[in-house]
C-alpha cells in the first residue's frame, strides 16, 4: 500500500507565506498537514483549507501549548476542547511532562533540547500520548538536539509512537518524508518504522480525532446512528 506522508506541524503566521509552504509540502509529496496558526492565519483557515484541497493537500489545524505548570495547562486544554484537530504541548518542565504524557486531550509532548529535568522509566509508563520531535530543533542545535532525541529513544522510544514533523515557519525550513524519516534512522530506527512517523502515526492520530470531534461521538467506541 502507498504511503501517505504527514507534516505534523507547520508554523503559518501569514498568508503568503503559508501559501507557499501548502505548495511546497505538496510538491515535497505530502498529502496532509497540520497548521500552527498565527496571526491573520487564523481568521483565514477555511482560505487555505480550500487552497490546499485544490492541490491535493489536506490541511488541518494544530494547537501547540506551552504551558508553565500543570493547573495553566489544564485550564488550556478546557478552554481549546474540540476546537483543533491536534494538541501538542511543550515541556519544559516534569511537571507538565507528566500531565501532558497522560492527559488523553493532549497529542504528542515534545521535549525540548536540553530539558532541565531527566525523562525516566517512571514517566514512561505514564505517557499515553505519542512523543514529537521537530526537525526545526535538529537545524538550530544539530548536537543538542541528538543528545536530547537519543535519551528521549531510549527511555520511551518502544513504549509508544514517535512521529517527526518539520516545525517549519518558511519553505525552506520544510524537508521531504524521507529526509524527516531519516532522523530517526540516525537514533537507530529501521527504514519502514522511521517511514512510520511521518505516515501511519500521524494519519492514524488524525484520523481517530475527526471522529471524536464528529456529533455523533459518545466515547470511545460508541457513535451515535443517525
Amino acid at each position: 500500500m502507498r504511503r501517505r506522508y504527514a507534516d505534523l506541524w507547520v508554523r503559518c503566521e501569514s498568508v503568503e507565506r503559508c501559501l507557499e509552504m501548502i505548495r511546497c509540502l505538496k510538491r515535497l509529496g505530502f498529502s496532509s498537514a497540520a497548521l500552527e496558526l498565527q496571526g491573520e492565519c487564523v481568521e483565514r483557515f477555511n482560505h487555505l483549507k480550500r487552497e490546499g484541497e485544490g492541490i491535493g493537500l489536506n490541511l488541518y489545524r494544530k494547537l501547540v501549548l506551552e504551558p508553565s505548570n500543570r493547573r495553566e495547562l489544564l485550564k488550556l486544554l478546557r478552554e481549546n476542547r474540540g476546537r483543533f484537530e491536534v494538541i501538542s504541548v511543550i515541556c519544559r518542565n516534569l511537571e507538565t511532562a507528566i500531565v501532558a504524557a497522560r492527559d488523553s486531550r493532549v497529542d504528542t509532548i515534545i521535549i525540548p533540547v536540553d530539558p532541565r529535568y531527566r525523562l525516566d522509566k517512571g514517566v514512561a509508563t505514564l505517557l499515553k500520548n505519542k512523543v514529537e520531535l521537530p526537525f526545526r530543533y535538529f537545524l538550530e542545535d544539530k548536537s543538542g538536539f541528538l543528545k536530547t532525541a537519543s535519551e528521549i529513544v531510549s527511555v520511551l522510544g518502544k513504549r509508544c509512537g514517535i512521529i517527526v514533523s518539520s516545525a517549519g515557519s518558511c519553505s525552506l525550513e520544510l524537508r521531504n518524508p524521507r529526509q524527516l524519516a531519516s532522523l530517526l534512522q540516525v537514533l537507530g530506527f529501521d527504514e519502514e518504522r522511521a517511514l512510520d512517523s511521518i505516515s501511519t502515526e500521524v494519519t492514524n492520530l488524525i484520523e481517530e480525532n475527526l471522529v471524536k470531534l464528529s456529533e455523533n461521538y459518545v466515547m470511545r467506541g460508541v457513535m451515535k446512528l443517525g
